[in-house]
């Protein structure tokens, strides 16, 4: 009996083990879809290769915004074990909120993300806390993943032009956003065999040559020259004690953007950042342009026949036009005939609508559309505004008055870049551009002639006269240049009642030097100025300041004998002499190499040796004796091609320095 018994025990064990064994060869040896699926499933997966992002540099090369490798943390929640005190380690390590991580490792996945882009202070936290050891590695289920990070080394600069990347690398604001499919290059999706924890651990790597790096960009910005706009307009907003302002330089030639401002800024490198601190004003805002559109009338009245000696009744001071008073800026202003160029010198309002009036408003329109307004210039940049011009149908005598001293009318900074830009190039309306590299393929728009260069030569003598003696933009004439320009100022529309507001106002002046090469237009503009919000004292100064800069920069030959006040003044000189005869040649003393000064002791200052100051223009050559007490003797204009004493000769205070220029 037992052995039947345990005879049909081996029976049955060997029948069950031949149906496992049979089993088993089914699902090894026989192709089964689902299973096949379900194994692949678990050692094999698809990974993307991320290309790096395409840099951004300057005209010059300097690197705007690069590329840095950073770790980020992950976890597998599945391999985790006291979650709670865990995520509470993390918080302490990482400053993150404790229910936060803690909802992540208690995800049922595989894969969460605890914090990306760690810094190095976030990672010196968790080895401090024994998370990670010596050479990184992490308790089972925490891992780090390395990705590239976009870092904004200059910080602030040109931040509104070169905007940001949100956590996954990806452009949401200004260059970034903009060009984003050509800087972030071509994603490549690979396959890849996962560990036991999986990562992924081998990858196809005839796939992963797919991948397409971004494509680097060059701006058309100078990183110098914008350095120094942007910390020039920083200076004139706080002084003014305004709530913004903006600055545009660009080639009036070719288009191209030197630089672009605005205030407030902000740091790219800083995600929080407001979105009112972002917004890149010089393309994204409108705004009624004040006395800046006068030119704009002026252009439209020569190109109808007009001369500048023309004249209108100013009215002293006020007239009516459909039961609404247009007056004077100013109460004292009583002007009676006013020419078209005294109207830009003394920026008449009165003289301003009577000439749009006695234009008429189909020639008025038809002008202020062929220099762009009410139309996006081409730039590309997100954002950019239409602006606004009344529908023809709309124009009333008061609006045609309206706007012929510059409201009623909405316009961007960029739009009177650009017109101002026509007026110093003889007439041709360019495309702005901020790309010097443009995208394969691309055709830049060619100029357009809105009008004859006649008109552009007599504009331009009009506007010189406001930055002269007894006109509105005194402020803004650089010593040593002709300058020609425009002031504005404008009242703002009170969002609350929708009318001008009597204590909001935006304070502007474009213009640019004349006579010079490259030629160059400069916007620059202060809003909502507190205390003197005239643009003569707030807009005018900045353009000034931000000439000089380019003047700088540019190499720009000065046009006109510098003022000697001026050089004494803010260079800490004794005397400037200015000379426009051929220079002859001075006595040298063998022994020293110096100038002689009228038999004059000097005496050698330490081993100070005097620089070479050849090719720069002199206002550099005063920048680099700051503050020492030396007198000057300038002959020619231009850039430096001969001095005196030689370079390396001994400093002598009280010494006399000669310069000759020439022009470059």
């Amino acid at each position: 009996m037992l052995k039947t018994r345990f005879t049909a025990l081996m029976l049955t064990c060997i029948a069950l083990a031949s149906c496992i064994l049979m089993r088993a060869a089914y699902i090894q040896l026989l192709s089964n879809p689902r299973l096949e699926a379900m194994a692949r499933r678990q050692y094999l997966s698809r990974s993307l290769i991320r290309p790096q992002r395409g840099v951004l540099l300057d005209r010059n090369g300097e690197p705007l915004v690069v590329n840095l490798e950073t770790s980020s943390l992950a976890a597998n929640p599945n391999l985790l074990s006291n979650k709670r005190a865990l995520a509470r380690t993390l918080a302490r390590a990482m400053e993150g909120s404790f229910p936060k991580i803690l909802n992540r490792l208690s995800e049922d996945r595989e894969f969460v993300w605890i914090k990306r882009h760690l810094s190095e202070a976030e990672l010196k936290r968790l080895k401090k806390a024994h998370l990670m050891d010596a050479d990184g590695d992490l308790p089972e289920g925490l891992f780090l993943v390395k990705e590239s990070d976009r870092i904004y080394p200059h910080g602030s600069l040109a931040a509104h032009v070169l905007g940001s990347v949100n956590v996954d690398v990806e452009g949401v604001e200004g260059v970034e956003l903009w060009l984003n499919d050509r800087l972030r290059g071509k994603v490549a999706s690979v396959q890849a065999i996962k560990d036991a924890l999986g990562r992924p651990t081998f990858i196809d790597a005839v796939a992963a040559k797919t991948v397409q790096d971004g494509e680097p960009v060059t701006l058309t910005l100078d990183s110098s020259l914008q350095f120094e706009v942007e910390r020039d307009l920083k200076a004139a907003v706080q002084k003014a004690n305004a709530q913004g302002g903006s600055v545009i330089v660009m080639n009036a030639d070719s288009g191209e953007i030197l630089a672009m401002a605005n205030e407030p800024s902000f740091n790219p490198n800083d995600k929080g950042a407001s979105a009112d601190r972002r917004r890149n004003r010089g393309v994204t805002d409108g705004y009624e342009p004040g006395s800046t559109l006068k030119a704009m009338l002026v252009a439209s009245a020569i190109s109808h026949g007009w001369k500048m000696s023309d004249q209108v009744w100013g009215e002293r001071g006020s007239f009516i036009v459909q039961k609404h008073k247009i007056s004077e800026a100013e109460a004292k202003e009583k002007f009676e005939w006013v020419s078209l160029k005294k109207m830009l010198q003394v920026s008449s309002n009165v003289a301003a609508a009577k000439v749009a009036l006695k234009l008429g408003a189909d020639n008025y329109l038809r002008t202020l559309q062929l220099f762009g307004f009410g139309n996006k210039t081409g730039l590309g940049f997100p954002g950019e505004i239409l602006g606004r011009i009344p529908k023809r149908k709309d124009w009333q005598p008061l609006t045609l008055a309206n706007i012929g001293f510059g409201q009623g009318i909405l316009v961007t900074p960029i739009q009177m870049v650009r017109a101002y830009a026509a007026i110093l190039n003889g007439g041709l309306l360019v495309q702005p551009s901020l790309l010097k590299s443009p995208t394969l393929g691309a055709i830049a728009e060619p100029p357009v002639r809105i009008f004859p260069q006649r008109v552009s030569h007599e504009l331009i003598s009009g506007l010189e006269t406001v930055t002269q003696e007894g006109g509105t933009g005194v402020k803004a004439a650089l010593p040593g240049f002709r300058v020609a320009g425009k002031t504005g100022t404008a009242q703002m529309v009170d969002p609350e009642t929708g009318r001008y507001s009597r204590e909001k106002y935006i304070a502007s002046f474009i213009g640019f030097p004349v006579g010079v090469e490259p030629r160059v237009v400069i916007f620059t503009s202060i809003v909502e100025p507190r205390g003197v919000y005239y643009a003569s004292e707030t807009a005018a100064p900045l353009f000034k300041e931000v000439l000089s800069a380019v003047a700088n920069r540019c190499s720009l030959p000065g046009t006109l004998p510098v003022d000697p006040l001026l050089a004494g003044g803010e260079m800490g000189s004794d005397a400037l002499v200015m000379r426009q005869a051929a220079p002859e040649k001075p006595a040298q003393t063998a022994s020293m190499g110096v100038l002689s000064d009228g038999g004059a002791s000097s005496a050698v200052v330490g081993a100070d040796t005097i620089p070479s100051f050849l090719g720069l223009t002199p206002r550099e050559t005063f920048k680099k004796l700051k503050g020492r007490r030396v007198k000057w003797e300038v002959v020619g204009t231009g850039v430096v091609k001969t001095q005196f004493p030689l370079p390396g000769s001994p400093l002598l205070d009280g010494g006399l320095i000669r310069l000759v220029l020439a022009e470059p």
